[in-house]
């Protein structure tokens, strides 16, 4: 296996280059079909911390100022219909990086406290995680990536941020 920084190169103007591609900046949205609109829409704000940006009966589109991300919600007309399922070819789960454990903590209570389903925090050869569904199914995973599982996919914590979005978590936390 090569690490990710085997395939980087700075670009005359410091940027980081792919010799693969043209290169992508990061996530740019992401689109979930859902059964129900505002269902969708009151998780996504009231429990993750979503503003509304565009607010409709068929689609809604929200946005989580500190990490950037957008998400459209749509319900295809009113044609969706039945529950997300991880086992059908398509999206595994949306991992949503979590900067320390200390942060992670916090989530597990506010999912708590919102009488959220959720899983324990599990600790893996790559960080800390606990999960949890979104309506309609839809699976969410809270992530800190640790040193060893930033070690080993040879990133270092004096470098940028995994994806734009990982800070790779010291040993102290």
């Amino acid at each position: 296996m090569t690490s990710i920084t085997e395939h980087m190169s700075l670009s005359d103007e410091g940027a980081v280059r792919n010799p693969n591609g043209p290169g992508l900046l990061g996530l740019s949205h992401l689109g979930i079909t859902v059964r129900t609109v505002p269902a969708a829409l009151r998780f996504w704000t009231s429990v993750m911390g979503f503003t509304t940006l565009v607010d409709g009966d068929d689609f809604c589109m929200i946005f989580e100022p500190s990490s950037k991300l957008a998400i459209g919600l749509s319900n295809q007309q009113g044609q969706a219909e039945g529950s997300f399922d991880e086992r059908r070819v398509g999206l595994d789960h949306l991992g949503l990086a979590v900067a320390d454990v200390a942060t992670l903590l916090r989530w597990e209570q506010r999912l708590t406290d919102l009488d959220v389903p959720h899983s324990p925090i599990a600790t893996s050869d790559a960080g800390h995680h606990l999960n949890l569904r979104a309506p309609d199914n839809f699976p969410i995973e809270l992530f800190v990536l640790s040193v060893e599982g930033a070690t080993s996919l040879g990133i270092t914590s004096d470098g940028d941020p995994v994806a734009g979005t990982h800070e790779v978590a010291s040993r102290d936390r």
